[in-house]
This record gives structure tokens, sequence and C-alpha cells, in this order.
């Protein structure tokens, strides 16, 4: 369905929509089925700076009210919120009396809005309704009798029926310091303020440190993670039927469940985080006691070649299709409401090692996949939506200069016209010929530095007049999505 240089999440909107995140950008299925990218959707967010690790960590609301917060991983973590309405992000404050507050979950609760697990910038959490007035304290409050100290929360879901779930984790009263953190759920009903908590089940005496997967299932809730049993993680996988928690036998791998999902039949489906790169994907049929988990295997995907930003040369690099598909590794599943599958997977050599590619696969059919921008290009496309600026001599703040030749019309093999290739070739033959995605078009033009602007301005002129091209010279390079050059 997609494919991408770096990560792509799946996230699950208050109607049942499933959408896509490369970086900060966004994919959505048409009315067709098919992906697009929201490329209109960067306006307003921060620029995503490459090599920064700015990615949607969560994604809540309904499609005309939403709710989003990004990330920077690494050794300065941060995080943003933004608010989407009438077609504009704006940057929302979770608290302005605690700075380096941020929603960290996102579920539908009450019908129609949504409610987010609000982390304090002070290790405080609280639970926010937020409708269409913005933000207001919600009435169930984060609050476990018996236990020490104020419960620590991780994931959200609600429910159709009204009611809402949090995993939590606390401390037995009396304990000094939190050497007992003790795992489990609180659940409110439509009017409820206080919750009922109910200690995780245990795996051999063992229930999970915390919860990786919490998610709405057939009117019920599935929990998903691992325990430590004798030096290795075991998967664990738990669902309330209503009144209590049944353990389910774990899948036959070793790591931890990090995506849950069931399907109508019904059966289940998780994804294993398992040592090494490989991960993995089971599947059991949830009707009985004695049906046992089965391993999925996936098809190879068969990725294009592709023109990414290297962030460590500064320039635009080509890297040629993998002869041999790529074997998926999955990382997250997902379903939308129209019952169809959704699947996130790094994707690895014939090895078995790594590649910097990932893929999402669909059990629904799909006319084409779409190649999804990397973080080079989704920050491209932020500058792309800026103000066009003419480039000049000497402008620090302009380093990069795309020189406009024509739109794209129809569809070719190749970049650029013929002529215009041949037209580039000797003292030009250096230059970067493109074709791009700028201000909602396709197009062809010149991807350059400015001092090589600079240099080759009269050359440039000159081509152009003669294949009667009328050029417009910009600061930036827009998203690069085909190149081509006479010297290779």
């Amino acid at each position: 369905m997609a494919t991408r240089r770096g990560p792509i999440t799946l996230h699950r909107l208050g109607d049942g929509e499933v959408v896509l995140a490369g970086g900060v950008m966004l994919a959505r299925a048409g009315a067709d089925g098919n992906l697009a990218q929201e490329t209109g959707w960067l306006s307003g967010l921060h620029a995503a700076e490459p090599g920064a690790d700015w990615g949607v960590h969560a994604l809540g609301g309904r499609d005309d009210d939403l709710w989003l917060t990004v990330a920077r991983g690494g050794d300065d973590p941060a995080h943003r919120v933004y608010r989407r309405r009438e077609n504009t992000w704006t940057a929302h404050e979770p608290d302005p009396d605690a700075p380096g507050a941020y929603y960290q979950d996102y579920a539908t609760w009450p019908e129609g809005h949504a409610i987010a697990l609000r982390s304090g910038g002070d290790g405080r959490a609280a639970l926010v309704v937020l409708d269409d007035d913005g933000a207001r304290p919600a009435r169930p409050r984060l609050e476990v009798a018996g236990l020490q100290g104020a419960p620590q929360p991780t994931r959200l879901a609600g429910l159709t029926t009204g009611e809402l779930f949090a995993s939590v984790a606390a401390g037995p009263a009396g304990a000094e310091g939190q050497p007992g953190l003790q795992t489990g759920v609180l659940r409110w009903g439509p009017s409820d303020t206080k919750g009922i908590y109910a200690p995780l089940p245990g795996l051999e005496s063992r229930a999970p440190k915390q919860v990786a997967t919490l998610v709405e299932s057939g009117g019920q809730v599935l929990i998903g993670d691992g325990v430590e049993i004798d030096d290795e993680v075991v998967p664990y996988v738990a669902g309330f039927d209503g009144t209590s928690w049944r353990l389910l036998d774990p899948p036959p791998a070793r790591g931890a469940v990090v995506s849950l999902v069931e399907t109508p039949e019904p059966a289940l489906l998780a994804v294993v985080d398992e040592d090494g790169p490989a991960d993995s994907l089971w599947r059991i049929h949830a009707g009985g006691d004695w049906d046992v988990w089965e391993r999925v295997e996936l098809p190879p995907v068969q990725v294009p070649a592709t023109w990414f930003w290297d962030q460590q040369a500064g320039a635009w690099a080509s890297e040629p299709a993998p002869v041999a598909g790529l074997v998926p590794s999955p990382r997250a599943i997902g379903r939308d409401a129209a019952g169809t599958l959704w699947l996130s997977a790094r994707l690895l050599l014939a090895d078995g090692t790594a590649s910097p590619h990932h893929a999402v696969l669909r059990s629904g059919p799909a006319a084409g996949s779409l190649a999804l921008y990397d973080d080079g290009q989704v920050h491209a496309a932020q500058q792309d939506l800026l103000p066009r600026r003419t480039p000049r001599a000497g402008d620090a703040t302009c380093p990069q200069v795309y020189v406009h030749l024509y739109t794209v019309s129809e569809d070719s093999p190749e970049v650029g016209t013929p002529e215009l290739r041949t037209a580039l070739s000797g003292p030009l033959g250096s230059l970067l010929l493109g074709e791009v995605r700028s201000q909602g078009e396709r197009q062809v033009g010149l991807l350059l530095a400015a001092g090589d602007y600079e240099a080759h301005k009269t050359a440039i002129g000159g081509v152009a007049g003669k294949l009667r091209y009328r050029p417009r010279a910009t600061c930036g390079h827009p998203p690069l999505l085909r190149g081509w050059r006479a010297g290779g």
C-alpha cells in the first residue's frame, strides 16, 4: 500500500479511519481506497529539520477536530501538541503552568469527542476532554483507592458505550519508594468519576511492568505487552470480557506484544517485538479454548528506486531498487471501521539485516503503492509552503536554489524531455534535474546549491531560452520525486 525510507506509524481516528504518518506527514485513504499524502496538512506545524527525528507520537479526535502530538527523540527529547480546525493546525499548550506537558494518548470519549491522557512536566498525569470548546478537565479521575501515590497511566481506550479504560501502574499502600509497582486497569462507566481498579492477571505469577498496547475491540478491550520469566521476555495478551480480565496463552515466541487487533471472525492478531531486527505476526481464533497461535507469513515487498536527502552529505542522493523483494518485519497492526486490516512493517534485506525502508500492507486491494516522503522531503515540502522569494548572491539564508522550468502535464518514463537532457550535457552535466512536487503541481526543474546557481546562471538561462522555457528561480528545494544527472 505504501513504502517509505523511514518509519511509518498507524493511527485510528474516532470515526474508525486509519491514518498513516511518516515523520510529521499524514497520509489518508481517499474515496477510491488509495492513499494520498496530505502535503497541505504540514502548514502550521513547526519545521521538522532532517535528522531531528520529529514524528507523530499520537493522533486523536475526529476529521473536523483533530489533535496531534509530535515528538522528537534522541539526546534532547521534546513534544509538541497541535489542534486542527477549519483546515489549519494551531499550536496548543496542554498546561501553561507545567512547561513540557503534552498529550500522551487519545481516545474517543464521550461520543463524538476525544479524551486525552495529559502527561505533565512535573510527572503528574490527568485526563482532559477535548471538545468543540477546546480542553477542559475530564470527569473521570486518576485515583486508585488502597494504592500509594498517584497511578502512572500509559494508554487509554474508550468504548462507544461510554466506558473508559486506562492502563496504570501504582505501588501498594505502605510501600516505600516504588519497589512493588502493580500493573492494572482503571475502568469508568459513562457517568463515573472514580474508576474501578483491576490488577492484571499474572502469567506464571508475573504481570507486565507496563502496558504497551491497550485497544478497543468489539465493545471490549485487549491488552498486550511482555513479562520476564527466567531471564526471557514472554508475550502477554489479556482481554476484558465485561466483568473480569482473561489471560490468553501467549504466542510461542520470545518478546513483547506491541500491537493487537481483533477481527469479526473472531480472531486475534498480535505483533511480537522479538530480539534482533526480525519481528513476527501471530494469529489465533478467539472463539474457543483449544485454538493455538499460528505465525502469519507476509509476502515480500518490492521497493522502487528512490531519491532521498542525504543528511551527512547535505545533498540529494539516489538509491537503486533492490533486485529482490524485501522481507516485512511487522511493527504495528490496526483495523478500520470498514474491517480492513493495516500493517506497518520494517523491511529486511535478504540476509536478515535491517534496511532503511518501511512499508504498509493492507488486506483490501489497492490500485498502486504510494511512495511516502522521507524526512528530507517532508522538510522540503514544509519550506515549499512558505512564500517564495528570489535568490540573491551572497544571501546566507538562501543556501539552495530551485529553478522551475515547466509543469508536468502527463507521465513520462524519464525526467525531463530528451531535448532538455541533451542541452544539460557538457558543462551543466553535474547539475541535478528533478521532477518535484511544488505548490500542488508536478514540475521539472533544477535543484542546485546557491553557489552553483550563481556560477551557471547565464548558461541555465541560455538553455531555457533555447527550449522556450520561462525559468523561475526561488530559494529552497521542493520535494524531489525523481532525479537525473548527465554525469550519472
